[in-house]
């Protein structure tokens, strides 16, 4: 279950690997779900630990953790559904990113003029999968230096069931030469340094913050910062630390909870979507990297105000089963060392596949055991340093374990 927020008041509390910013919304209004806010009502703590190993000790799970649940009072299941990126909001995003300098189409090099995505030809024959894209590029900048900006939009369709075949992927890069920014998708959220800062930064994280709230409000009212902190690989000189930032929508006063690396799974004809996020990248000079995946709508609610299970339940579930979901890497002769170690429990939504009978997607409430799953094998050295993932993942509801891997 590999890779891996709540309005006005911020409060930035560090995770080991980056760090988490709730935003506290205001409580959803009493006389509609009752008069206690849903901790109280499901018996949440405000912190857990616990402990547990395999027999042959080589597998551990430890958990030292700060439990966070949004100040609500009552919880509904929604229609999560899925959507692509229209030639209008791509317009938009271009025209947010252009200035004195002449985008040009990257495959064939003529001026951009306002097209839409174009359909190009078919990437599986087979299968029917259809590519919807637009590429952009320019040289130059404004200032006549070296900068390169891009642009791309992209999403598949299975012409054969009409539905999506890959995640919809909207971005814009902006870099020096052949200096990448760095991608939040590819690389942890690691933690600032002393000063609070990205090491390769010299403007504020509040600075940065307000880059990439400006980024992202500019389309969405109801995106939030869920991750923050600087983005590279501790001791290498190749990967500038600059800072990065992973928002997701908030429902209702509820988080969609952040998922770094996607999740979802699958292709072609048994696509499963992943999570909807967006990663910023910035520097001294503003936004550098926008990535923008798996766009949602929210549909209709289809059940309101959903009974959740005693937070108990759901620590007895993770106690007997989190031991077993990684106890498996043992058949492996190698392995010396097997550990999940949890820093953060958070409650909040996520976009669950539903069964063939029903269809479609729902946002479930799940408990989500944020930190990091790492084995050891044998001459083979591994530094743990991002505590950024979901390494379990539990329905709030029934107590269904889900594999965020395929979205269920």
């Amino acid at each position: 279950m590999k890779k891996a927020i709540f309005g006005c008041i911020i409060l930035l509390s560090m995770v080991f690997g980056g760090c988490s910013k709730e935003i506290q919304k205001e409580p959803t209004e009493k006389n509609e779900y009752g008069d206690k806010l849903i901790a109280e009502t499901m018996g949440v703590p405000e912190h857990y630990t616990f402990q547990n190993e395999s027999e042959s000790g080589i597998s551990k799970v430890l958990v030292d953790a700060d439990v966070l649940v949004p100040e609500v009072y009552g919880v509904d299941v929604l229609e999560a559904i899925p959507a692509v990126f229209t030639d209008e909001e791509v317009r938009a995003f271009v025209e947010r990113h252009s200035g004195d300098f002449q985008w040009k189409h990257a495959l064939t090099d003529q001026p951009y003029a306002g097209e839409g995505l174009s359909k190009e030809d078919l990437d599986d024959v087979f299968l029917g999968i259809q590519d919807y894209s637009l590429w952009l590029y320019n040289e130059g900048g404004q200032q006549g230096d070296d900068t390169i900006q891009e642009i791309s939009a992209h999403f598949w369709i299975n012409e054969k069931t009409g539905e999506l075949a890959y995640q919809p992927e909207l971005s814009y890069t902006k870099f020096q030469g052949g200096d990448d920014p760095v991608d939040p998708r590819m690389f942890a959220i690691l933690p600032l340094n002393e000063n609070n800062m990205a090491d390769d930064c010299t403007i504020s994280l509040e600075q940065a913050v307000a880059f990439g709230d400006e980024e992202v409000k500019f389309f969405f009212s109801d995106f939030f910062l869920s991750q923050y902190g600087q983005l590279g690989e501790s001791g290498n000189p190749q990967v500038p630390n600059y800072y990065g930032f992973r928002y997701t929508r908030n429902i209702n006063g509820i988080p969609v909870n952040v998922e770094p690396y996607g999740g979802g799974g699958g292709d072609g004809s048994d696509y499963t979507i992943g999570n909807e996020n967006i990663c910023i990248t910035v520097n001294d000079d503003g936004v550098c990297y926008v990535y923008y995946q798996n766009p949602l709508k929210t549909g209709e609610v289809v059940e309101k105000n959903v009974t959740l299970l005693p937070f108990e339940d759901i620590i007895d579930i993770f106690e007997k089963v989190s031991i077993l979901s990684i106890q498996h890497l043992e058949l492996y002769d190698n392995l010396v060392e097997n550990v999940m170690d949890i820093r953060e429990i958070r409650f909040g939504y996520m976009a669950v596949k539903q069964s063939e009978s029903v269809g479609g997607y729902y946002y479930i409430p799940v408990w989500d055991f944020y930190g990091l799953h790492y084995p050891v094998y044998e001459n083979n050295q591994y530094y743990p340093e991002a505590y950024d993932a979901p390494e379990f993942t539990i329905n709030a509801i029934d107590g269904t374990v889900i594999d965020r891997n395929h979205g269920y």
